[in-house]
């Protein structure tokens, strides 16, 4: 089950990598919240329709207060405010200083593991952890938009600085709320209550901000509209959101919530086989790094 829980976690890296470059340029066009608000509306009835062929009309049975309380908070630690504090951290610091910073996520979430849970965390473990989020960082640091200059800042925004470290706390509380939200119960009704929550709750945002913008600044839908975007919710917001409940649910938050964290490794062996980036010397050592990163984490699972 470990072993298993392992390949999920990492299983919801390859999907995200594949799906946040699209929503990244939607997010540009019509703003983070309305992107969210898609992918609950897309994939919440599909979670809902499998919840009721499960258990019927008892479709939330066994959900008790205190778990309904704990995937609130994943959604809070998410959707309903992380990502929103992450766009204004990357705004104020550029998205490689910002992103570098919120991608010690990884760490705060073992360390509550640990501190909390009773979860090991030995030597092969610890470096495994710190060798994965080290190599992300490096990668993003690396990246190109990392060495134009464009959103780059030259001086020290303090603000900016506390938001994206306020993001990280958040991204790790998301990871620690999901596994103790999940306890007992089987990811499709864990996804549905998220995404029943994330869809209230980003719609009330989405219809605040829609009254805060001017009519000619409000846009309903990115060019082209929605559309386009169902291939990646899907894999995202479906499969990918069942591979990180269960591997989550089904590892130590020091292996799950690193090796849902990713992304940024996956990106690049795509990115470079496009002809979009270039190999180097540093980038190599990074992702060698992040690859043994995730085989001593392997290792450690059982």
């Amino acid at each position: 089950m470990a072993l298993l829980g392992a390949a999920a976690a990492l299983g919801s890296s390859c999907t995200w990598a594949y799906a946040s470059t699209r929503y990244a340029k939607a997010s540009r066009d019509v703003g983070s919240q309305r992107v969210n608000l898609a992918r609950a509306s897309v994939v919440l009835p599909i979670y809902l329709v499998f919840t009721l062929a499960l258990h019927g009309r008892n479709l939330f049975s066994g959900v008790s207060a205190a778990q309904s309380g704990w995937l609130l908070a994943s959604v809070i630690c998410s959707y309903a405010l992380a990502d929103s504090l992450f766009f204004t951290a990357a705004r104020r610091l550029g998205i490689t200083t910002a992103l570098s910073i919120a991608s010690a996520y990884p760490l705060w979430a073992a360390l509550v593991g640990v501190a909390f849970g009773g979860e090991r965390f030995g030597p092969l473990r610890a470096a495994g952890t710190l060798l994965c989020v080290g190599g992300v960082i490096a990668l993003v640091r690396l990246a190109p938009d990392a060495k134009s200059g464009g959103v780059a800042r030259a001086r020290i925004d303090r603000a900016g600085l506390a938001l994206a470290f306020v993001t990280s706390i958040l991204w790790a509380g998301n990871s620690i709320s999901i596994k103790e939200g999940a306890v007992g119960l089987e990811v499709m009704q864990v996804n549905a209550i998220r995404y029943a929550f994330a869809l209230a709750l980003l719609a009330a945002q989405v219809a605040l901000l829609k009254r805060k913008r001017s009519p000619e600044r409000f846009r309903p839908w990115p060019p082209g509209g929605w559309r386009p975007l169902v291939p990646a919710i899907l894999a995202d917001a479906l499969f990918g959101s069942i591979f990180y409940v269960y591997g989550l649910s089904h590892t130590d938050l020091a292996v799950g919530a690193t090796l849902s964290s990713l992304a940024p490794l996956l990106v690049v062996p795509v990115a470079i086989a496009m002809g979009e980036e270039r190999w180097s010397p540093a980038r190599f050592g990074a992702v060698l790094a992040t690859v043994l990163g995730i085989a001593l984490l392997v290792v450690t699972v059982g």
